[in-house]
């Protein structure tokens, strides 16, 4: 056996990885194909098309997974988070989620009230924080 450390894998070894993995996981338990996974975002621009406010997230396997929310510091606290959260946990439903899960270090109490809970917490990544693991049903 050799071992191969790759500090910079290319699409070919990433996805080499990948495929070995997912034919493992559908022998024991099929799941969808990736490619069913639909990525969106949404964006609220300004009257001179600068970006204040998007969402992207991923609707696959019956869930809704928030990558990004991000509201610029001039329009926090107008509701527009809560807004583009809304309107994304409505279309994932359109896909057929049933369940919205995410990671957040800093926005735990504004999910919460929204009402995510936290099923999981990573400590110190990075150092003196907490990665916070946090879901919501949406059915």
């Amino acid at each position: 056996m050799n071992y191969e450390l790759i500090e910079v894998p290319s699409e070919k070894e990433s996805f080499e990885l990948s495929q070995k993995f997912q034919e493992f996981v559908n022998s024991n338990t099929p799941l969808p194909d990736e490619s069913a996974d639909k990525k969106f975002i949404i964006n609220v621009r300004d009257s001179g098309k600068g970006l204040i406010a998007g969402i992207l997230a991923n609707a696959y396997w019956d869930g809704l997974e928030i990558d990004i929310l991000w509201v610029d510091r001039s329009h926090r606290g107008t509701g527009l988070g809560a807004e583009l959260l809304g309107k994304a946990e409505q279309y994932g439903k359109e896909q057929g989620a049933v369940i919205s899960f995410l990671k957040t270090v800093e926005a735990k109490g504004f999910y919460e009230k929204y009402g995510y809970q936290v099923f999981g917490i990573l400590e110190d990544r990075p150092i003196g924080t907490f990665l916070y693991h946090m879901k919501k049903r949406l059915d």
